[in-house]
């Protein structure tokens, strides 16, 4: 393969830098490693490494940087990076930059529908995690995976995006003399940029928690492709591991590629000790139930099944806990689990104890997740489902305003939502929208008003799934009434004295000394032509 070729060469380079002299530190130099890893969303301090090293992983995944990296790794440094790999583990650098453009998870930059566009945030995104790498004294040669999350399956254009935005990373980083790495859904990611010709990556980290603790034989990766240890499966999503008495929430992998490292004592030839909590999928990638340990008294069989939705555009998954030993359903779990749906934007949970009467959840069993999924706690087994959001978040409440230098400073109080959540509040102008803002702004400056007659600010909250909430009680803003003892027409040197008392020009040789009352009273309007209407109480 021609992936294998440069990331041989991109080895061989990085094994000359470090055997020459270069600055990075002695061990940190690219090599392979084959064994088990974890990867977690902040780098873990040394000391809870240190206790780490009772576990059966000597790898991790390392965010080093991207605009959409989610923590802000505080420990995550030159120094670090040295004592990580002196105290044997090795390093897999993963760099969140924008992802595809359809994308469901809200909140993420996004890769431009443009494929010139995206060509080039590919190759700048290349530069920035070379530069980063090079902040963490991370050798030529290294590998660098590029994280880019799941996306729609059917979209041709998000694809065709995705994949010049790729293979310009992939070209970019070669160039360089680093390895091109990516990571990502094996049904999305992996499947485009597979297709990707002389710009495939050299290494790719396949994400598909099916439990299958092997880098081949993903159904949706052909195994003649990356054969030559140029692989990670992610096999398991989310969850808690304890080991020296330090719990981590990780992802577990297998690994057989290029790290920086690679030169760590040799990994457990078993797979890692089943832990007492475990996690079962829904089969169809959407859902995943956990349990902690504790939750059971005696081993169960853990089934999560997809059944007809009780809404259309919902979805829902039923939930079975079997006692194997005597076939009997286990009615309560002795701990609480979690289901874990994802593309639960614009939806609410829902529970049926017989997948026929469904009834809302209570917002205490739920959290919505940042990347647009949803977690269900329960404490029992039936049905779990999603339905589309069709109740509007509440009157927008506590509108006021205050004039400042002519313009309006309007403010307001949140509103609340029984279902997805405030995602923004639009600004009305006489009952048409004027400006949306986010949910947690709740504060707009605007400058509209009718010269010769009243104009009405309103503010309506709407939640994530698009339901107008009641706007709020008006803001009536009136025009002020020119002073009757005011002249017209006004000689002109009035309006250059008024310039000039604010700041432009000299004042007018031609203004009589005193003024006259009257152009006090006319200054005082010029500056405050509009006033709020006062409510009747």
């Amino acid at each position: 393969m021609r992936g294998a070729g440069v990331l041989a060469a991109a080895l061989a380079a990085a094994l000359v830098l470090a055997i020459g002299g270069s600055a990075a530190p002695q061990l940190a130099r690219a090599g392979i490693y084959t064994g088990y890893a974890f990867d977690a969303c902040n780098a873990p301090s040394s000391a809870t490494l240190a206790a780490w090293t009772a576990s059966p992983y000597r790898a991790l995944g390392i965010y080093i940087g991207g605009v959409n990296r989610a923590c802000a790794n505080t420990n995550l440094g030159p120094d670090w990076v040295a004592g990580t790999l002196t105290s044997g583990w090795s390093l897999l650098p993963l760099y969140v930059g924008l992802q595809a453009p359809c994308v469901t998870q809200s909140g993420l930059a996004r890769i431009s529908s443009s494929t010139t566009t995206a060509a080039t945030e590919g190759q700048a995104a290349a530069d920035d995690a070379i530069n980063r790498a090079g902040i963490l004294a991370l050798p030529a040669g290294s590998p660098i995976y590029f994280d880019m999350e799941g996306y729609s399956l059917t979209n041709l254009a998000c694809t065709a995006s995705v994949q010049a935005f790729v293979r310009a990373w992939v070209n970019e980083l070669r160039a360089s003399g680093y390895v091109a790495g990516v990571y990502g859904s094996a049904a999305s990611t992996i499947r485009d940029v597979a297709l990707l010709g002389t710009s495939i990556p050299d290494a790719v980290w396949i994400a598909d928690w099916n439990g299958v603790e092997s880098v081949f034989g993903d159904p949706y990766v052909p195994d003649s492709l990356w054969p030559n240890h140029q692989r990670v499966h992610q096999y398991k999503g989310g969850h808690n591991e304890t080991y020296g008495t330090v719990t981590i929430n990780v992802d577990s992998n297998v690994v057989d590629g290029p790290v920086v490292g690679g030169g760590a004592p040799p990994p457990p030839t078993t797979p890692p000790p089943p832990p007492p909590a475990g996690s079962v999928g829904s089969g169809d990638g959407r859902a995943l139930a956990s349990w902690p340990d504790g939750a059971f008294p005696t081993a169960v069989v853990v089934t999560l099944t997809p059944v007809a939705p009780p809404a259309q555009g919902g979805y829902a998954v039923q939930l079975t806990v079997t006692d194997p030993s005597s076939s009997q359903p286990v009615t309560s779990f002795g701990a609480p689990m979690t289901v874990l749906i994802t593309n639960a934007s614009g939806l609410v949970p829902v529970s049926s104890p017989d997948g026929t009467t469904w009834a809302p959840l209570p917002q205490s069993a739920y959290t919505f997740t940042v990347d647009g999924g949803v977690v269900i706690t329960t404490t029992v087994p039936g049905f779990l489902g999603l339905v589309p959001d069709s109740v509007p978040p509440s009157q927008t409440a506590g509108f006021q305003g205050r004039f400042v230098n002519g313009s309006l400073r309007i403010s307001w109080s949140a509103a609340t939502d029984v279902g997805v959540g405030v995602g923004s509040y639009e600004v009305l102008l006489d009952g048409t929208l004027l400006k949306t803002v986010p949910a947690t702004t709740r504060r707009a400056i605007v400058r509209a008003f009718h010269p010769a007659a009243q104009t009405v600010y309103r503010v309506r909250a709407v939640d994530a799934a698009g339901n107008s909430g009641k706007p709020s009680k008006p803001l009536v803003v009136l025009p002020t009434r020119r002073p009757a003892a005011v002249p017209r027409p006004l000689p002109a040197w009035a309006w250059t004295l008024y310039d000039s008392q604010h700041g432009n020009g000299a004042r007018p040789a031609a203004a009589p000394r005193p003024l006259p009352q009257w152009y006090w009273q006319w200054a005082g309007w010029r500056a405050a032509p509009f006033h709020l209407k006062r409510p009747i109480a």
